[in-house]
């Protein structure tokens, strides 16, 4: 474990990520787009896909086995229940399941509704029912409780152990790093569309790799950041966390 806890494991983090990229532009070089692109993305049933699922559940037991943080049961039970929460939603969206479900349970207005309902635009339409405002206001809570409570109460701390040179920290640089590149590469290809500019097979099937080969970066990043954080800091009761 010392290569995750020692003085230059700052680096363990970026050196992975470069090494994961390195293998998937190796991957879309030697792979037909027609071949690659299914391997990478096929409705949640694609290699890849099925192998990111796993490791997004592994936070919730990894959380419970080895909390990320110092302090009494009662705030590691806290934190651990919150992580545990961040790993379901990853699952959920990374697998549409709050899609398919609120398919399920409101099929007409689903189907009536232009795009997904997982936006603003549908929680301000007045035509829209009460209890499917209400299914969608849940999600976003639950979603904004995951993500925003760790984001505010660890940014100062990871901001200033970023600059220390702290492992933790550079483990979360790099997730956050994969998250934005997810983001821009899911938006590329339509903003790319509506500019008027064609994408080629082998561009798309780029793209795909990233998108879905940086989902399984950051599911490993998360992973690492909280085994570094238990191995730092959840072992020593008097350390900050």
């Amino acid at each position: 474990m010392n290569l995750l806890t020692s003085k230059r494991s700052w680096l363990a983090a970026p050196v992975a990520a470069l090494a994961f990229v390195a293998v998937l532009v190796a991957v879309w070089a030697a792979v037909e787009p027609a071949t690659l692109v299914p391997l990478f993305d096929n409705d949640g049933a694609s290699p890849v896909e099925l192998m990111t699922l796993p490791l997004f559940a592994l936070i919730v037991p990894l959380a419970w086995l080895c909390p990320p943080c110092s302090g009494t049961a009662k705030r590691q039970c806290l934190w651990a229940s919150l992580w545990s929460l961040l790993g379901i939603m990853a699952i959920v969206r990374e697998t549409d399941a709050h899609k398919v479900l609120f398919a399920k349970i409101w099929p007409d207005v689903a189907a009536n509704f232009h795009g997904t309902v997982y936006k603003m635009k549908f929680l301000k339409a007045a035509s829209i029912p009460l209890m499917p405002k209400l299914f969608v206001a849940v999600f976003f809570a639950l979603f904004f409780i995951a993500v925003l409570v760790p984001l505010i109460r660890y940014a100062v701390p990871l901001f200033k152990g970023f600059f220390k040179l702290e492992p933790v920290a550079w483990t979360m640089a790099v997730f956050g790093g994969s998250a934005v590149t997810v983001m821009l590469v899911d938006r590329l290809p339509a903003n790319l569309r509506h500019a008027g500019v064609v994408l080629s097979d082998s561009s798309r099937a780029l793209l795909t790799v990233f998108e879905e080969g940086g989902e399984m970066l950051m599911a490993l990043m998360a992973l690492m950041a909280m085994l570094q954080a238990h191995l730092i800091f959840g072992r020593n009761e008097g350390a900050s966390a």
